[in-house]
């Protein structure tokens, strides 16, 4: 069941990026593991009460898979696609949600999936009105 919601995670995740309307001004990397319990706590929450509120936004959600060799290196792939594979390849530990810059590639900030959904939801607003966004 848990690897289900992964799954689905992954699958509305890489939709609400290409859906976006506007474009991103900041990428949300969600750095998870199958194996992760805090990933597995804590999916249900980001993908119901947080990613939601971006939808059509200028933030895009893109999952970084760090399950194991394979998935690692189809999300490096993609990261680099998105020109923002350098600002996050030291960042391994799963469980957060990396904020970066889609423009100049620049980590903005790092906020752990166990904080309320309101907080992270607050950190992800702050980052696209912060100085080094404009």
């Amino acid at each position: 069941m848990k690897k289900l919601l992964f799954v689905f995670l992954a699958t509305f995740l890489t939709t609400t990026v290409l859906q976006a309307q506007e474009p991103a001004r900041a990428i949300a990397v969600v750095n998870k593991a199958d194996w992760c319990h805090v990933c597995q706590a804590n999916g249900g929450k980001i993908m119901k009460e947080v990613i939601p509120v971006f939808e059509n936004s200028a933030i895009a959600f893109v999952m970084n898979d760090l399950t194991n060799d394979n998935t690692t290196e189809k999300s490096k792939m993609e990261l680099k696609e998105k020109h923002i594979y350098k600002a996050v390849k030291k960042e391994t530990a799963t469980g957060v949600i990396l904020i970066v810059n889609a423009g100049t590639g620049k980590l903005i900030e790092k906020i752990s999936v166990t904080e309320p959904a309101e907080k992270i939801i607050m950190a992800l607003k702050n980052a696209v009105s912060k100085k080094e966004m404009k």
